[in-house]
Parts: C-alpha cells; structure tokens; sequence
C-alpha cells in the first residue's frame, strides 16, 4: 500500500518542489529587461535608416505592414488619433457608417 502511495504522490511532490523553486527563483530574481537601444527592433530600424542591409523575419515584415495600415488610415481619417494601440475614440464618419451598415 505504502509502494502504491509513494509511486503516485512522489512525483507529484518533486514537481511542486521544482515548480515551488522555479517560481522563488524568478520572484527573486528577475530578468532584467533591455535597455531601449538595444531592443531588436529599434537595431533593426536604426539599420534601416542608415541604409544597411538588414536580416527581415516574418515578424518584421507583418509588423511593417501594420505600420503603413495604420498610417494610411492615420492619412484617410486624420480626426482620428491612434498611437501604439490606442485611441480618443471613432470619428463621427465611422459611427455613421456603423449606422448604415447595423443589422
């Protein structure tokens, strides 16, 4: 009975140990985070406006993308006021449109 009771709680209890531990440690001690010029993508912009040749992933180029989305729409609807993902709320065009468009 004992064997049985080992075999099924003895794991379980290594795991909370480690996982106990693991938390603790990141409590502790925690990553340090980068310092803004040395962030990925500002290496990657500042290269770019030197007029290097840069290394382009998925991410970057989906990320570009999304930049002149929202500067094209910053263009179309300048009432409209979006910085890194928020915004003053929808010009009066867009909720009219809204308007039309409800079921």
């Amino acid at each position: 009975m004992s064997l049985l009771f080992f075999t099924i709680l003895g794991p379980i209890l290594v795991f909370l140990l480690l996982w106990v531990a693991a938390t603790a440690y990141r409590i502790y001690f925690p990553e340090q985070p980068l310092p803004f010029e040395k962030d990925p993508v500002m290496l990657r912009e500042k290269a770019r406006r030197a007029g290097q040749s840069v290394p382009v992933g998925v991410r970057e180029i989906r990320a570009d993308q999304r930049r002149k989305k929202r500067q094209r729409a910053q263009i179309l609807s300048p009432d409209y006021n979006y910085f890194w993902g928020g915004s003053d709320g929808f010009p009066e065009a867009w909720r009219e449109d809204l308007w039309r468009r409800r079921n």
